[in-house]
């Protein structure tokens, strides 16, 4: 009986993420935008939302699948993937890790603010390492016009693109995220899971509360490094010391 249920909830949790994986990917279909080289959707929210609530490897194998599935038909073919793949490791990758060493509101807000502004860091620098390279070979420009190309749009374009798609994409998730986890807490339920959640209530001590409170202090720290050296990566582009 206990293996049939455990074999019922395992099945009942690959479903689940591969419905997140199918999702996300509609939603890359059915609302981008495209800016120049650039494309704005909301897919990594889906993805993250997978993440924060079954776990990091769920939330990144969502963030690895789907942009091997738009690889198939994209026009940007492997710069697209490339640069989906790093965007939504990022953004999946950090908010769901933080969330899950810091289970609570502040926790979501946290990770997905320190995922959000790690991933505007992350791809200021890859559009600077990567993009020329796309554009000389779509565009056939020199690698140092192409290189001055892109430098010309950071500050108008590429920034400010990077910022708008990660805050948007982590605002949905943190508005999505509680009717959704609520939606399949119930799905999941187990006739025993509310004895267990009341044993760990009633079996959770002193010792475990201080190591809570230290790994919370250190998910705090580490979120806010991350933060600073993302900011310092935009400002230090923006002042044209990366050019």
């Amino acid at each position: 009986m206990k293996a049939t249920q455990n074999n019922s909830q395992r099945v009942k949790r690959i479903t689940i993420i591969a419905l997140f994986c199918a999702m996300s990917f509609i939603v890359s279909v059915i609302l981008p935008i495209k800016v120049i080289f650039l494309t704005l959707d909301f897919k990594d929210a889906i993805s993250t939302i997978c993440g924060m609530f079954f776990g990091p490897v769920s939330g990144l194998v969502c963030a690895l699948i789907v942009p091997f599935i738009e690889a198939t038909y994209s026009g940007t073919g492997v710069y697209g993937l490339i640069m989906n793949i790093i965007s939504s490791v990022t953004l999946v990758g950090i908010s769901s890790t933080v969330y899950k060493y810091k289970k609570t509101i502040w926790g979501a807000v946290l990770g997905l603010v320190t995922a959000a502004v790690a991933t505007m860091g992350i791809m200021t620098l890859a559009n600077i390492l990567i993009t020329p390279y796309y554009l000389k070979i779509t565009m056939g420009l020199s690698l140092e016009v192409a290189k001055e190309t892109v430098n010309g749009l950071l500050p108008t374009t590429i920034i400010p693109f990077n910022i708008i798609k990660s805050i948007l994409n982590a605002s949905i998730a943190m508005l999505l995220y509680k009717p959704i986890s609520r939606m399949l807490k119930n799905i999941l339920r187990t006739k025993d899971d509310a004895l267990k959640e009341g044993a760990s209530l009633d079996s959770a001590n002193d010792e475990t509360k201080k190591r809570n409170k230290m790994r919370s202090v250190i998910v705090t720290v580490i979120s806010g490094i991350i933060v600073v050296i993302a900011f310092v990566i935009v400002f230090l582009v923006l002042g044209g010391k990366l050019a």
